[in-house]
């Protein structure tokens, strides 16, 4: 909803002045604020709310892992991948939101899991988003088993002969499910490694957390000395608080990797087991978008998916949460997400031109 107030100000600040909310409203000097107020142009405040929302979609998304062939397409990538999932951030931040923070507990719990020497959340994400991607050799390629300190069998293999890489065949990504814990003290790459294989660092990050906290602090001064905000603004100002909490919970996420580690197995162990069986052929295609719409809604959409017959890992992929995760994801992300309709509550008691303004305001931060 609220993009649809974001579009209906930008139209209206073309066509007019931008109409102020006023907030903290007590007498001042006119004359005052009619000089600051004239100081900030209607292409400002577009300008600076439509950079500050562009960080917080496009930049401020880490996507997981998708397929290492299209980065000698990249308008194919942007188009399929990246553009798509800017529109889930643009139009449903709160999603956005929640997938975050399932990856965070899930990230955490493979700390449990698995007792790896050097292990951080920041593997577990790169576990996550499809990090590992299981590649089938030539054939005819010289190989030799991999053999673990317990010197149990090992599916696994090295190859040993020469190959080309562009004919080994990608297969599917690998979960964390299908790893010992044997075979991550080997291939694992170290903390450093993964941060290396990220196109954004931890200063990087910074600066774009800063900039969108900045807007944020503005719009505060402004509410703080009594001056007026525009409508455009308080949206943004949803979307940047928003944006700080994706932040937090992706910090040690490694974003826009697009290699992953390429695994190798035996002949005949080339996929891992099936776990579940599809039933969609026996469904009629309404009844299971409807199932699929609802399993968004409900953060079950991991549970339907094989990722042994995917080619590459979903674009929302969390990992199937337990139970008692997926509650706790549930909550906070319900929690932190009524924020961004809290945040936009401020315009309730303000005057609106036209009764059309005051349903597009007060409906989107409705519960």
């Amino acid at each position: 909803m609220l993009i649809l107030i974001l579009a209906y100000h930008l139209i209206q600040g073309v066509q007019s002045e931008a109409d102020p909310i006023w907030v903290a409203i007590e007498p001042r000097d006119g004359d005052l604020c009619d000089r600051e107020i004239g100081q900030r142009s209607v292409w400002i405040i577009i300008w600076s709310c439509l950079t500050t929302i562009f960080l917080c979609t496009w930049v401020a998304a880490h996507p997981n892992h998708w397929t290492e062939e299209w980065l000698w397409d990249p308008l194919h990538e942007i188009v399929t991948y990246k553009l798509p999932l800017f529109l889930w951030a643009l139009i449903v931040p709160e999603y956005i939101l929640a997938w975050a923070v399932q990856q965070y507990l899930q990230a955490g719990r493979m700390l449990t899991i698995w007792i790896v020497s050097g292990w951080t959340r920041t593997h577990g994400h790169f576990v996550i988003m499809g990090g590992f991607h299981l590649f089938r050799l030539p054939a005819d390629t010289p190989s030799i088993p991999l053999r673990f300190k317990s010197l149990r069998p090992s599916n696994f293999i090295i190859p040993i002969g020469y190959h080309s890489r562009k004919d080994e065949i990608p297969v599917c990504p690998l979960k964390f499910e299908d790893f010992p814990v044997e075979l991550l003290e080997i291939i694992a790459p170290t903390e450093i490694e993964l941060k290396d294989r990220g196109k954004s660092d931890s200063l990087t990050k910074g600066i774009a957390l800063l900039q969108t906290l900045w807007f944020v602090i503005q719009c505060i001064a402004r509410g703080t000395r009594q001056l007026p905000l525009t409508e455009l603004e308080v949206v943004t100002l949803a979307y940047a608080t928003l944006n700080l909490f994706i932040y937090l919970f992706w910090w040690d996420k490694p974003r826009n990797v697009e290699c992953p580690i390429r695994v190798y197995k035996a002949v005949g162990h080339n996929k891992p087991g099936r776990q579940l069986q599809s039933v969609e052929g026996n469904q009629n295609w309404a009844w299971r978008w409807m199932e699929k719409a609802m399993a968004y809604v409900l953060i079950t959409q991991d549970d339907s998916v094989v990722i042994s017959e995917q080619h590459s890992i979903p674009m929302f992929w969390s990992g199937r949460l337990e139970h008692d995760l997926r509650a706790s994801a549930g909550f906070e992300g319900s929690v932190l997400g009524s924020i961004f309709g809290g945040v936009y509550c401020i315009t309730w008691s303000s005057q609106f031109p036209s009764n059309v303004e005051l349903v597009l305001c007060v409906f989107p931060a409705s519960p």
